[in-house]
Protein backbone atom coordinates (compact mmCIF):
# COMPACT_ATOMS: atom_id res chain seq x y z
CA UNK A 1 0.00 0.00 0.00
CA UNK A 2 1.52 3.30 -1.09
CA UNK A 3 1.37 6.42 1.05
CA UNK A 4 1.21 10.05 -0.05
CA UNK A 5 4.25 12.34 -0.02
CA UNK A 6 3.98 14.58 3.07
CA UNK A 7 2.10 17.81 2.52
CA UNK A 8 4.27 20.77 3.39
CA UNK A 9 7.41 19.13 1.96
CA UNK A 10 8.41 20.24 -1.52
CA UNK A 11 8.97 17.84 -4.42
CA UNK A 12 11.70 19.82 -6.19
CA UNK A 13 14.17 17.02 -6.91
CA UNK A 14 17.58 17.93 -8.33
CA UNK A 15 21.01 16.35 -8.73
CA UNK A 16 19.32 13.23 -10.06
CA UNK A 17 21.15 10.05 -11.03
CA UNK A 18 19.22 7.38 -12.93
CA UNK A 19 20.21 3.76 -13.31
CA UNK A 20 18.69 0.55 -14.51
CA UNK A 21 17.72 -1.87 -11.79
CA UNK A 22 18.92 -5.46 -11.67
CA UNK A 23 16.61 -7.33 -14.04
CA UNK A 24 18.40 -10.63 -14.73
CA UNK A 25 18.84 -13.88 -12.89
CA UNK A 26 21.42 -16.53 -13.73
CA UNK A 27 21.29 -20.29 -13.32
CA UNK A 28 24.47 -22.33 -13.46
CA UNK A 29 24.20 -26.01 -14.24
CA UNK A 30 26.44 -28.82 -13.00
CA UNK A 31 27.96 -29.00 -16.47
CA UNK A 32 29.31 -25.48 -15.99
CA UNK A 33 26.96 -23.88 -18.51
CA UNK A 34 24.97 -20.88 -17.39
CA UNK A 35 21.70 -19.38 -18.57
CA UNK A 36 20.50 -15.87 -17.91
CA UNK A 37 16.82 -14.94 -17.75
CA UNK A 38 14.88 -11.71 -17.39
CA UNK A 39 13.10 -11.25 -14.06
CA UNK A 40 10.57 -8.78 -15.51
CA UNK A 41 9.70 -7.71 -19.04
CA UNK A 42 11.18 -4.26 -18.36
CA UNK A 43 13.76 -3.18 -15.79
CA UNK A 44 12.74 -0.85 -12.99
CA UNK A 45 14.69 2.39 -12.90
CA UNK A 46 16.54 3.41 -9.76
CA UNK A 47 16.81 7.10 -8.86
CA UNK A 48 19.07 9.01 -6.52
CA UNK A 49 18.14 12.66 -5.98
CA UNK A 50 18.31 15.57 -3.55
CA UNK A 51 15.54 17.71 -2.09
CA UNK A 52 16.45 20.91 -0.24
CA UNK A 53 14.35 21.38 2.92
CA UNK A 54 14.23 24.25 5.37
CA UNK A 55 14.89 23.37 9.01
CA UNK A 56 13.85 26.37 11.11
CA UNK A 57 11.31 26.00 13.91
CA UNK A 58 9.41 23.14 15.46
CA UNK A 59 7.20 22.52 12.40
CA UNK A 60 9.90 22.95 9.75
CA UNK A 61 9.76 21.21 6.39
CA UNK A 62 12.60 18.87 7.46
CA UNK A 63 10.86 17.93 10.73
CA UNK A 64 7.64 17.19 8.81
CA UNK A 65 9.70 14.92 6.53
CA UNK A 66 11.26 13.12 9.53
CA UNK A 67 7.85 12.53 11.08
CA UNK A 68 6.55 11.18 7.76
CA UNK A 69 9.63 8.93 7.34
CA UNK A 70 9.31 7.42 10.82
CA UNK A 71 5.54 7.27 11.34
CA UNK A 72 3.93 7.07 7.88
CA UNK A 73 6.55 5.53 5.59
CA UNK A 74 7.73 3.32 8.47
CA UNK A 75 11.43 3.99 7.83
CA UNK A 76 11.08 3.12 4.15
CA UNK A 77 9.05 -0.09 4.56
CA UNK A 78 6.13 1.22 2.49
CA UNK A 79 6.02 2.64 -1.02
CA UNK A 80 5.01 6.24 -1.71
CA UNK A 81 3.57 8.46 -4.44
CA UNK A 82 5.85 11.14 -5.87
CA UNK A 83 5.75 13.19 -9.10
CA UNK A 84 7.04 11.13 -12.04
CA UNK A 85 10.80 11.74 -12.15
CA UNK A 86 11.01 11.09 -15.91
CA UNK A 87 7.95 12.77 -17.45
CA UNK A 88 7.29 15.28 -14.61
CA UNK A 89 3.55 14.73 -15.11
CA UNK A 90 1.29 12.91 -12.70
CA UNK A 91 2.26 10.73 -9.77
CA UNK A 92 4.20 7.48 -9.80
CA UNK A 93 4.73 4.88 -7.10
CA UNK A 94 8.26 4.49 -5.71
CA UNK A 95 9.90 2.60 -2.87
CA UNK A 96 13.02 3.61 -1.00
CA UNK A 97 16.10 1.51 -1.74
CA UNK A 98 18.19 3.04 1.02
CA UNK A 99 17.78 5.28 4.04
CA UNK A 100 17.94 9.04 3.59
CA UNK A 101 20.93 11.23 4.44
CA UNK A 102 20.88 14.93 5.21
CA UNK A 103 23.58 17.61 5.11
CA UNK A 104 23.30 21.19 6.39
CA UNK A 105 21.76 23.10 9.23
CA UNK A 106 19.22 25.80 8.38
CA UNK A 107 18.83 24.43 4.84
CA UNK A 108 19.14 20.65 4.64
CA UNK A 109 20.00 18.79 1.47
CA UNK A 110 18.22 15.46 1.88
CA UNK A 111 19.49 12.70 -0.41
CA UNK A 112 17.04 9.95 -1.31
CA UNK A 113 17.32 6.72 -3.31
CA UNK A 114 14.17 5.17 -4.72
CA UNK A 115 13.08 2.54 -7.25
CA UNK A 116 9.99 2.85 -9.41
CA UNK A 117 7.33 0.25 -8.76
Amino acid sequence: MAVSWPSGVNTNAYGMDIGGGDNVTSVEFESGKARTYLKNSAPKRVFSFIIEMEDVGAASEYKVFLSWWNNTLLSGALSFYFPDLITHTGLKEYRMTDTYSAVGQKHKEVKLSAEEM
